[in-house]
């Protein structure tokens, strides 16, 4: 083999190592980013946990950002997108549009409510500490779903969490909810590797029942609908399982 071609092979192999590295780590960059955005927040009043796992029940939960704070508790899912990002509320996937091709992504708005659930069962309060569902895209994507959902861009984050003023935690309270959630925190290298096995696992049984024209929810059948913005999938058991995927 010619010296040329052999060094075109190495470059190649170069680019491609180089290509799989990076799609590992834009989320790990964006976290970081994100958290570098938090810090503007005062220390005074805002505590930022990052890159927490807690158990919860049989499964554990990935949570990108905590913020802790004074006027409640702001649980942050950071996405790391291009293109239009299209979704609803209730909607189980969203769409990603990049130059005409689509994608299905889940759910952010709904991945992040798991999230809470497992810091509202692991504080095990009564339940008068507000908890407050934020999705925060890069600029790189264009978001293009509903104003008053609390999705939004990286750098809006300070500014919206700064919005809540009314003060329903104590210091000491604030102290304590920290104290509970890095406790709890999963910091071994393999209950962390074991987690990303699980979610692994957890979407192969998405698409094995999507597959199959059932419902990932409840097991029921997937029934074609007509909606206010075109054809979309329903379960047969709604309105007891309202789960919905796009046609």
């Amino acid at each position: 083999m010619e010296g040329g071609t052999i060094i075109g092979l190495l470059m190649l192999i170069v680019v491609f190592a180089a290509v799989v590295i990076w799609r590992k780590t834009k989320g790990t960059r964006g976290e970081a980013q994100m958290s570098a955005i938090l810090s503007v927040l005062p220390n005074s009043k805002y505590t930022v946990l990052d890159n927490l796992l807690l158990q919860s029940g049989q499964y554990s939960s990935q949570i990108d950002h905590v913020v802790v704070s004074l006027y409640g508790v702001f649980v942050i899912e950071t996405k790391y997108y291009k293109g239009w990002i299209f979704g609803g509320a209730k909607s189980e996937n969203w769409t990603q549009n990049i130059y005409g091709n689509k994608y299905q992504l889940r759910n952010p708005l709904l991945q992040n409510e798991g999230h809470i659930k497992a810091i509202d069962r692991l504080l095990g309060y009564p339940k008068d500490v507000p908890i407050y569902n934020i999705v925060a895209f890069s600029r790189q994507a264009q978001l293009k779903v509903d104003d008053s959902l609390p999705v939004m861009y990286w750098g809006q984050v300070p500014g919206y969490i700064r919005s809540f003023q009314d003060q329903c935690l104590s210091a000491e309270k604030v102290d304590e909810i920290c104290n509970i959630l890095l406790a709890a925190n999963l910091v071994d290298r393999s209950a962390r590797k074991e987690h990303v096995q699980n979610a692994k696992y957890q979407k192969d049984l998405h698409n094995a029942f999507m597959a199959q024209g059932r419902c990932p929810r409840c097991g029921g059948e997937l029934v074609l609908r007509d909606g206010k913005y075109g054809k979309f999938y329903g379960c047969s058991n709604y309105p007891r399982c309202k789960y919905t995927t796009k046609n």
